[in-house]
């Protein structure tokens, strides 16, 4: 069964067009004009269960708006979809059980009380049992590290501290499918990366269906093996994550340091059946440039056995700058041609 099945999804929302000047503030008071705005535009995917796929977008792309649909906080205009083979917002009470949610930005926690009080109360939110929620938290607390947090009022909490808290309170009913809406948001690299190594973890262990939003793409080359891009409310790359770097990085540069000096000719003459560029930084210094067409070792073979190298590092083009090469493109389908002089 799919975690997730999404078909033509819709979502439009009537926004209210305020007119300029004192005149136009007293004719909005009797008579109220409406933009029709579409966030969510005719999207369709799937997710199969114990998958960890990454939903990226920019600022206003819809993903926000897909999850509120996916969590059955808003209603869709029109389209299809099913979570846990229920409707969100048909559903509720069957379906809520089944799912963890975490916003980064709101908090589930009652701020004056302690963190285990919060907990018993997700407890009977959640109708778990009293052992069946004494083994689960036990079990998240040691993995967590939050024995010594359980009686803290969270207010008194880091934001690193709640965080990790709120993915137990996400986890204690033990959901099959769990949403992450920019999880790690204000996270020093630390905390991230406990956060990151825990969702791998369970899903490992326990096949936990994840979708993750984030605009932390480390985030995603961390956890996820798929990724879906949003522009404009519509999708515009489903598939992995590896695939989209083939296809959109610029190639790899490695940067040589040698025991001497070297000819810039000489390199060029150890690499000629390569399709590779190179340029000199200094006299002991060279960077070659490759495309994914080349293979590294084969790169590297060619000039180890000509020169004497005394430091070698591989350069790749990051996640960062081919997402924003396909924002400003507008398509993830055809990468621009890039020269090399």
């Amino acid at each position: 069964m799919l975690a997730i099945d999404v078909k033509d999804l819709r979502k439009q929302f009537s926004v209210q067009k305020n007119r300029e000047g004192l005149s136009g503030a007293l004719k909005d008071l009797f008579k109220r004009e409406y933009n029709e705005v579409t966030a969510v535009k005719d999207i369709s995917f799937q997710i199969p269960q114990g998958e960890i796929c990454g939903y990226i977008g920019e600022n206003g792309a819809g993903k926000s708006t897909t999850i509120k649909m996916l969590t059955g906080i808003l209603v869709p205009t029109s389209g299809e979809l099913k979570v846990n083979g229920y409707v969100p917002f048909k559903d509720r009470e069957k379906f809520v059980n089944g799912i963890g949610v975490v916003f980064g930005q709101r908090s589930q926690l009652w701020w004056d009380i302690g963190v285990i009080e919060s907990f018993q109360l997700l407890r009977k939110v959640y109708r778990v049992s009293e052992a069946d929620f004494r083994k689960r938290l036990n079990e998240l607390v040691e993995r967590l590290q939050l024995g010594e947090l359980l009686n803290r009022p969270v207010r008194k909490l880091s934001l690193g501290q709640r965080m990790r808290c709120e993915l137990v309170a996400s986890l204690l009913h033990n959901p099959s499918i769990l949403f992450l809406d920019e999880p790690t948001i204000g996270l020093d690299i630390v905390v991230k990366t406990e956060i990151r190594d825990f969702l791998l973890q369970m899903n490992k262990e326990q096949g936990t269906t994840i979708l993750l939003t984030t605009h932390d793409l480390q985030d995603i080359e961390a956890l996820c093996s798929r990724v879906i891009m949003l522009d404009d409310g519509r999708i515009i790359y489903d598939g992995g994550l590896d695939d989209l770097k083939n296809r959109w990085s610029k190639g790899r540069e490695i940067q040589f340091q040698f025991a001497g000096h070297t000819q810039l000719a000489k390199l060029r003459e150890l690499t000629a059946s390569l399709d590779v560029s190179w340029t000199m930084e200094n006299e002991v210094t060279a960077k070659m440039w490759l495309p994914h067409t080349v293979n590294v070792s084969d790169a590297l073979a060619s000039v180890v056995g000509g020169v004497e190298i005394r430091d070698i590092k591989i350069i790749e083009t990051n996640t960062d700058d081919i997402v924003r090469s396909i924002y400003s493109s507008g398509s993830a389908s055809t990468p621009k041609e890039t020269t090399v002089s």
